[in-house]
């Protein structure tokens, strides 16, 4: 029943409202992007591409992945300079349109909890080969969480893979250079990967531009 009801955007974007109703990850998302020179965006899992709301003034081009035509066709009318492919993450490979692009940010909000270990470590070994050089960021929730109301609303996300702190840093070890972080508590606890990004650092300035 979820999952038929976080298929269409409304349902969605009114779930994601009850959660994070102060929206303060997206105004930290923000910030990051302004610290980068105008970037070639690659965001897989991209579902609706409600990120764009913030980061459009500031990438170039724009690659949004996702298995969801719902979100997908809502996107392309809003943004239709930008490109939006049907796919699964598993097959990234044999996505053409990467190839003709000039991608050096890889993005994904909220995708890593719906993959199980194969899919992520295949697609990061993939994109870390493709991309070397590039700007990584992975955003995903915690599964602990102190909030009775946080830990049902996380279940109801559909991600069949929210992992511990510990486990989520387990599999990124696997990966040479990558950083992983909790530092950020929105409405409940998330957890970060980032890659060629001083990521500390730029939440410290963030935080430090929101104090009165």
């Amino acid at each position: 029943m979820k999952n038929l009801i976080l298929k269409f955007k409304f349902f969605y974007r009114l779930y994601q409202k009850v959660i994070r109703r102060r929206r303060s990850e997206y105004d930290f998302i923000r910030y990051v992007f302004n610290q980068t020179e105008k970037v070639n965006v690659l965001d897989l899992c991209c579902g609706d591409s409600y990120v764009l709301n913030f980061i459009n003034n500031n990438i170039e081009n724009y690659i949004g992945v996702d298995n969801n035509e719902n979100y997908l066709k809502n996107s392309k009318l809003k943004y239709p300079k930008f490109k939006f492919i049907n796919s699964n993450v598993e097959n990234i490979n044999k996505i053409k349109e990467l190839d003709l692009n000039n991608i050096n940010f890889i993005f994904l909000n909220g995708a890593i909890h719906h993959l199980d270990d194969d899919i992520v470590e295949n697609l990061l070994s993939f994109l870390n080969k493709k991309y070397p050089s590039a700007k990584y960021l992975t955003i995903d929730p915690i599964i602990y969480n102190n909030k009775f109301l946080n830990k049902i609303m996380i279940n109801f996300d559909r991600g069949d893979f929210i992992r511990d702190t510990n486990k989520y840093k387990i599999l990124m070890k696997k990966f040479d250079s990558f950083i992983t972080d909790d530092f950020f508590i929105m409405s409940f606890k998330l957890i970060f990967h980032y890659k060629n990004i001083d990521l500390e650092k730029i939440y410290k300035n963030w935080k430090n531009s929101h104090i009165n």
